[in-house]
């Protein structure tokens, strides 16, 4: 299992400089800048202090749906809740679903430093994961934040999770499942904007691998059994 911490316009190449070194410290080292080169500038290097090969390394996307077109399974980090939203995980349950499931790939997502992740961005994410800090303001600057993420990941991955790698039909089953109760819905006309349709959305991400497993199979009946002139 691959993870990437990726980094959403990042504005001050400090703040990166320091991601790098927390992320080193934790033993991580895959980066991804998405619509920023900050990480390029010799600031950056000068606060990595001994980790300048993560910046040096890190792959730089103009866009975060080109960042993220290869990953399994997206969680992206906030600050506070959204309205749109109504399950959160905290570092520690993201963590958890990371170990339930077959993924290859894996991205844990930040946002700029002066405005976090848009409702845009999040909408790209599988799951929201959530700080519950004790008060709103002073916020964690985006190396604090990247710092206990990486704690809870280093503390927190089984062996068994780091070593996945079971083949991409296995790994981009999230992405189909995704996919397939879209389209089931649509047929028997749920709009994608109703309650049901959000709810299945929201949840379907942090299911364990033996239910999604299972609910694939239930989709594979279901579109059989919706399909005209076929038996059901």
């Amino acid at each position: 299992m691959e993870l990437y911490f990726v980094l959403e316009s990042p504005a001050r190449p400090e703040n990166v400089g320091a991601a790098a070194r927390a992320m080193k410290t934790m033993g991580f080292e895959r980066m991804r800048v998405i619509n920023s080169r900050v990480h390029e500038q010799d600031e950056a290097g000068w606060v990595a202090h001994g980790a300048q090969e993560i910046l040096a390394q890190a792959e730089h996307f103009p866009s975060l749906a080109e960042g993220l077109a290869d990953m399994d399974l997206v969680i992206a980090t906030t600050a506070r809740r959204r309205g749109r939203y109504q399950h959160y995980l905290t570092p520690r349950e993201a963590v958890t679903q990371i170990n339930n499931k077959v993924v290859h790939k894996v991205a844990i997502l930040f946002g700029c430093e002066e405005s976090g992740l848009s409702n845009e961005h999040l909408a790209q994410a599988d799951i929201i994961s959530y700080l519950p800090l004790k008060v709103s303001y002073p916020s964690l600057n985006l190396g604090q934040a990247i710092m206990l993420y990486a704690w809870e990941l280093s503390q927190g991955l089984t062996p068994e999770s780091a070593q996945k790698n079971n083949g991409q039909t296995e790994s981009a089953q999230l992405r189909v499942l995704q996919q397939k109760t879209e389209q089931l819905l649509s047929k028997v006309g749920v709009s994608q904007q109703e309650k049901l349709a959000e709810w299945v959305k929201d949840r379907l991400p942090v299911l364990e691998q033996r239910d999604l497993n299972l609910l694939h199979l239930l989709c594979k009946d279901l579109e059989r059994a919706l399909k005209p002139g076929e038996p059901g």
